[in-house]
């Protein structure tokens, strides 16, 4: 009997507009003006919506036509709202969502578009409301679930996760360093949300720089392991270390195998946790068999197991696991919600007589689960012995053979009582376990860590030793080489990383050509000379004129993937690759310090970038993307500054990029120079609320040393700003210097950010980008600061110096 794919309803068109739904309190207002920015669409509110239509406010309205016509109004003007608005908007809903006729409009409303329930916890919006209000409003908030077909958990993290492990450290430079304000983390996660159900995240990473970490799913890289975590095991550890389980695999297993009271509201909040503390994506298991609970009815059991795969795709996860061999209605129920969750389809094969491999039946599981339209097809067979790894093989080359491209990626391998049998059996999305973690519960993956398998490849031969290095001409004190090889260690990579000071392409070229190149960190005075040399730039590189990451393409054909699956194997490299991390560094620290009320208005923030080198470009580039308009650009050398400002005004008209008006008049550029620190700052333009010195410890190629000291009226933001400080050597240049006492003496709202926060973030993605693998971030920041401190220590003693920002 012949399968064919459900189809999927809630494919919604990718500029459908989304509908927020939810109590009063739960953030909708904040999470619809962040999503709006995020995706660059209107915003559209209840209550100004209203006021647009009726030429009155609510209170207004009622105050002369009653109660009675209020009600009759307001209906209408909703529905006129989703109607007038159904593409390219964010509407968020008010209380009025929950009147009858409000709630029939939503749900035939998310036939064709999302509409999102922001859930909050009860906590958070007992802080914001009357208490006696309280129980009635989240009572009635329940009817939004009904109306809605995907849900958002507004996360409350008292734990401040993600600030700087070196916040509290007593180093000179770092005082009042930013950690992530909670909107920052909540931007991150909802933007993340937003990038998957409207299908836009992968395509635009991997458009953007294809060899980023968060570019290629993990089924088509070239090895991915899933950590696998029970419900069970966080429940009865809910004071888990997360950071201790940051790069422990590429996407996170959350297998559902208890069910607790309240279990809806647990598990989205624990799929909230890992989108915030991890950032990779979810795989959604739900278990036939939760060990501990009673024996259910098959249609008790089936209702349950379909809600909770249900509240999966509702809560947006990456993918969903589905067990093929379940109910016919169940499946078929999951593959008409899937939205744009990937499915996994499961066969498990339990028992001494487990099918066999090269059984046809094998083949036909295969050709079913692909004519439903799983995304991933995962196959587990028990083994109660030894299996030869070349009947596995012969499985694999068969479902080459029979069938045509595309086809579904194949998870295949054996497993006992011990665990999975061999790691090398299946190449992608392979059970692993946390190291310090034992889960008696889990026969799937109790032997495997992500790290002792990366490891087994490198013995195996199937992956290669590789040396990589930080290039240019003041590097040899660089931080780079202690971070990456704590990063190497970590992940079970037999590489080697050292700096090595050259200053002329054949010098660089020499190095490069070796088989045993892996990548290099580019300084001066690479960044810019490197540009005609590359066959392949990312995005972002393109844009900025310079690249900080070189890498070689290997690939044994010219597809990119081939390419970016090649890295940590030797060879020939045909051509080169290079990326840019300097502007993505800058920007997440810039992201971390700027307070709400500086956030950026592209109207009217106004960013001041000291510097015309490689990392100058970076910043300007980093300030651009963070939707700043009127960037000001200032350098001794003002030939050189009045080239770089010529290339960001001719890349930003090329994409349609331009300042906008000032009180002084529309100008389209949005990069302007300032010839002197003598004159006063531009008239018609905000004072800097973003500073950001690029200029090294001392002279190179004619650039200005790291002497340089802000104007005080320049200084002059009455909601003060953020200065950060590329240069860490020394970490209290004179610029740090001069703001920790303007901001004592004068204004406490500027924020600082030092060198050695930047570096860290550059070494982070520079290591992603050379290996392909996620990087252990807290660690190498860590390493990043004490290797600092140590050179500090060896600088009293020998009265050496360092210079560059590598």
């Amino acid at each position: 009997m012949s399968v064919s794919a459900p189809k999927n309803e809630r494919a919604f068109d990718p500029n459908a507009s989304i509908v927020l739904v939810g109590c009063r309190g739960a953030g909708k207002r904040t999470l619809g003006f962040l999503g709006a920015l995020h995706l660059r669409r209107r915003l559209v509110t209840e209550d100004h919506y209203f006021e647009k239509v009726t030429g009155l406010t609510r209170g207004q309205f009622i105050s002369r036509n009653g109660k009675e016509s209020f009600a009759r109004q307001n209906a209408d003007v909703f529905k006129r709202m989703l109607d007038s608005n159904r593409t390219g908007c964010i509407i968020e809903c008010g209380m009025s969502s929950l009147a009858p006729e409000a709630q029939d409009a939503l749900r035939a409303y998310s036939r064709t578009h999302p509409v999102v329930y922001i859930h909050r916890e009860k906590e958070q919006i007992s802080l914001l409301l009357d208490a006696a209000d309280v129980e009635q409003l989240l009572k009635a908030d329940e009817k939004h679930r009904e109306c809605s077909n995907l849900e958002y958990y507004n996360l409350y993290d008292a734990s401040g996760h993600g600030s700087s492990p070196a916040s509290g450290s007593s180093t000179p430079g770092d005082a009042k360093q930013a950690g992530p304000s909670k909107l920052l983390s909540a931007r991150e996660d909802f933007t993340r949300f937003l990038d998957l159900i409207t299908g836009r995240g992968a395509t635009r990473a991997w458009l953007e720089s294809p060899f980023s970490v968060n570019a290629i799913p993990p089924e088509f890289r070239a090895y991915s392991y899933a950590l696998r975590v029970r419900l069970s095991c966080l429940l009865d550890h809910p004071d888990l270390d997360w950071d201790d389980f940051e790069a422990r695999g590429d996407c996170i297993e959350l297998v559902v195998d208890t069910w607790p009271s309240d279990l809806h509201k647990i598990i989205a909040r624990q799929v909230a946790l890992i989108r915030r503390k991890l950032g990779v994506p979810i795989i959604y298991h739900v278990e036939e068999n939760p060990r501990g609970e009673r024996r259910r009815p098959p249609e008790e059991k089936n209702t349950m197991d379909a809600e909770l795969l249900d509240l999966g795709l509702r809560l947006g996860v990456d993918y969903v696991s589905l067990d093929l061999q379940r109910d016919e209605t169940l499946v078929n129920g999951v593959l008409r919600h899937k939205g744009r969750s990937k499915i996994i389809g499961n066969f498990w094969h339990m028992g001494i007589g487990a099918l066999p491999w090269l059984d046809e039946r094998q083949i036909e599981n295969y050709r079913s689960a692909r004519a439903l339209g799983c995304d991933v097809i995962r196959i587990a067979r028990f083994c109660a012995g030894d299996s030869d790894a070349e009947i596995l093989e012969e499985f694999g080359r068969k479902i080459k053979h029979t069938f045509p491209d595309p086809k579904p990626p194949l998870v295949a391998y054996d497993f006992s009582v011990l665990g999975v049998r061999t790691p090398l059996q299946s190449r992608i999305l392979s059970p692993v376990r946390h190291p310090d973690i034992e889960n008696e519960r889990d026969h799937l993956a109790t032997v495997s860590t992500a790290r002792g398998s990366f490891e087994l490849l490198f013995r195996q031969f199937l992956l290669d030793p590789l040396q990589f290095y930080v290039l240019g001409s003041n590097v040899s004190y660089s931080l780079s080489p202690a971070m990456q090889t704590a990063a190497f260690d970590f992940a079970g990579m037999p590489h080697t990383f050292q700096a090595v000071t050259c200053s002329t392409l054949d010098d660089l070229n020499q190095i490069c050509i070796s088989d045993a190149f892996g990548g290099a960190l580019l300084a001066a005075p690479f960044k810019v000379a490197i540009m005609p040399h590359l066959k392949v730039k990312s995005h972002h590189a393109t844009a900025i004129g310079a690249v900080n990451v070189l890498l070689p393409l290997r690939g044994k054909t010219s597809t990119i993937l081939d390419h970016a699956n090649s890295r940590n194997k030797a060879g020939r490299a045909h051509a080169f690759f290079g990326d840019n991390t300097d502007w993505s560094a800058i920007l997440t620290c810039l992201r971390r310090a700027i307070s709400p009320r500086n956030y950026v208005q592209p109207s009217r923030t106004t960013g001041l970038v000291i510097g015309a080198g490689g990392m100058a470009r970076a910043a300007i580039y980093a300030l651009i993307q963070l939707g700043c308009r009127h960037v000001f650009i200032y350098n001794r050398t003002y030939e050189n500054v009045v080239h770089v400002a010529e290339h960001f005004n001719s890349w930003a008209e090329s994409q349609g990029i331009t300042a906008g008006t000032q009180a002084n008049g529309p100008h389209s550029e949005i990069c302007r120079v300032l010839p002197s620190l003598l004159e006063p700052w531009p008239p018609g333009y905000q004072l800097p609320t973003m500073v950001i010195s690029c200029v090294p410890a001392t002279g190179v190629d004619g650039n200005l040393p790291a002497d340089f000291e802000m104007p005080l009226d320049w200084l002059r933001s009455p909601t003060g700003g953020v200065v950060v400080e590329l240069a860490y050597e020394p970490l209290v240049t004179p610029l740090v210097a001069q703001m920790h006492a303007f901001r004592e003496s004068v204004s406490p709202s500027w924020v600082i950010v030092d060198g050695l926060e930047v570096v860290g973030e550059m070494a982070i993605e520079a290591f992603e980008l050379m290996t392909g693998r996620m990087a252990p971030k807290r660690l190498m920041k860590e390493v990043g600061r004490k290797t600092w401190e140590l050179q500090q220590q060896q600088q009293a003693s020998t009265g050496a110096f360092q210079t560059g920002f590598a």
